[in-house]
């Protein structure tokens, strides 16, 4: 049954006069030994008759003339640049492309939503007030942003203050 299998699926092929010799001649011997395999193949061969037969009636009705001018013509005609445009587009819409748009379009929307300039209220003000203590030429600022909870501090030496600081103790300072 199983080799009967095989052959049933290589029927069509035998009578269309796919097969190499070998195999014909395999599926052939088979299916003069097996009737339920003959009986497909006669099925077949009357499917192919009747097929041929509309075939045959139809064909004188058809203008074939006529057909390969419009093919012709078709082929030929300049097409407007929208339906180039359209066809196109079509490919950008195919399944593997959505596949890969779809993260394409939310890392794109994240990146937007991320900016200062999506989030509501407008752009925040960039100033802010620093407070700072200078001292005998050492300075401290401090830097508070509330928005962001976010403190800076600066310690520095002011090198014009630290020169004057020398001086007056060089000044009040006795001589040898």
């Amino acid at each position: 049954m199983r080799n009967c299998e095989g052959i049933r699926e290589s029927i069509g092929s035998w009578l269309d006069g796919e097969l190499s010799a070998a195999e014909s001649e395999s599926v052939r011997a088979h299916l003069v030994s097996c009737t339920d395999c003959g009986e497909t193949r006669r099925r077949l061969e009357k499917m192919q008759l009747a097929l041929k037969a509309a075939l045959i009636s139809q064909a004188p009705q058809i203008e074939f003339m006529s057909f390969w001018r419009g093919v012709e013509r078709r082929i030929n005609q300049k097409r407007a640049w929208y339906d180039d445009l359209l066809d196109w587009s079509r490919g950008l819409f195919a399944a593997p492309r959505v596949a890969w748009m779809v993260p394409a379009v939310i890392g794109i929307l994240l990146v937007l939503a991320s900016t200062d300039v999506w989030r509501l209220g407008g752009s925040r003000n960039s100033f802010a007030s620093v407070e700072s203590i200078d001292a005998y030429g050492r300075s401290v600022a401090l830097l508070r942003e509330q928005e962001t909870k976010t403190t800076v501090i600066w310690l520095y030496q002011d090198q014009e203050g630290e020169n004057e600081a020398a001086e007056d103790t060089a000044k009040s300072a006795p001589t040898f």
